[in-house]
């Protein structure tokens, strides 16, 4: 039966129908409640977008302007089969079947996916359809280098890849995080990483991570404070301090590799303070867009951060 989003009025078919439904929406990309379309005479497959007819809304700008990885709902962890050759550069950043709701992700994807998979994260927590791909044939040049979400700029991750996560939908909706809350990065390791998506918590210095590493306070930060330190752009969040790269050894192509984790999260405006660069820096300017001046997020909220992707770069 043809379901309709009562937000945007995008339709859905739904296998098992009851009098409303509440499922993931592919233009507003969070949950919505769906309703019966009495007015729909045709069925639509469940994942293919409609045409701007039907909606022309989009939740971010981002998903308005860019060409990034549809939703990946074919995509299943177990069975994943991956190209071996990494090299090869397709045309477009991703590959159709003659069916246009089939796609296979690019080469950088599987290899990046390779990569979250041998973190060994519990996969029921990853949400496939906010996967993205931003390399540079899956995100044009030319697309928009910054957005603003929340009232605020936030850098587009660039030579990185999404795997989303879900979030309570719940807090979501009451605080209508994806609107009012800005967009944030959090460099990590895979261990810290690991504990965050898990446990749903970000932790701070002197929490214990699942591997049992203690987090420890970062060189030039003030000893003795106890915060949590975001940026929104992710040339600062991705630098080595917050970011270390870990060494990686590709079964796909045989290769070695270093890669880096850094969480993509929403963050509660008002509940922390904006400060220049604590890396030492000097006169080198850290991101095109973001100023030196206001690269650095810093709170002792914890629970005022929402993780709902989880960044990874191969190279």
């Amino acid at each position: 039966m043809i379901y309709k989003c009562t937000y945007c009025k995008t339709t859905k078919l739904f296998d098992d129908p009851a009098p409303t439904e509440t499922a993931f929406c592919v233009v507003c990309q969070c949950s919505r409640l769906f309703s019966p379309d009495a007015s729909s005479k045709f069925e639509i497959h469940p994942y293919v977008r409609p045409s701007a007819s039907i909606s022309t809304f989009s939740r971010t700008s981002e998903k308005r302007t860019s060409s990034l990885h549809p939703s990946h709902d074919h995509l299943d962890f177990r069975n994943h089969r991956s190209s071996p050759k990494l090299g090869a550069r397709p045309i477009s950043g991703v590959a159709r079947s003659s069916s246009m709701s089939s796609i296979r992700p690019c080469d950088y994807f599987k290899l990046c996916l390779e990569y979250m998979l041998s973190l060994d994260c519990k996969k029921p927590l990853f949400n496939r359809q906010h996967n993205r791909c931003y390399c540079e044939n899956c995100y044009s040049p030319t697309s928009k280098d910054f957005h603003i979400e929340g009232g605020a700029k936030y850098v587009i991750p660039r030579g990185w890849v999404r795997f989303g996560l879900y979030i309570d939908n719940a807090q979501a909706k009451a605080e209508d995080v994806w609107k009012n809350w800005v967009v944030s990065y959090h460099g990590t390791s895979p261990g810290a990483a690991k504990s965050i998506i898990e446990h749903h918590q970000f932790l701070l210095p002197g929490d214990k991570c699942i591997d049992g590493h203690v987090i420890g306070i970062r060189p030039n930060h003030i000893p003795g404070k106890f915060q949590v330190y975001t940026s929104p752009t992710i040339a600062y969040s991705g630098d080595d301090i917050y970011s270390p790269s870990f060494p990686f050894r590709s079964k796909i192509t045989g290769k070695s590799y270093r890669a880096k984790i850094v969480l993509q999260c929403r963050q509660q405006p008002g509940t922390f303070k904006i400060q220049a660069e604590t890396i030492r820096a000097g006169n080198r300017r850290i991101c095109p867009i973001i100023p030196n001046s206001e690269v650095e997020y810093f709170t002792e909220v914890r629970s005022s951060i929402i993780p709902y992707g989880l960044l990874i770069r191969v190279f």
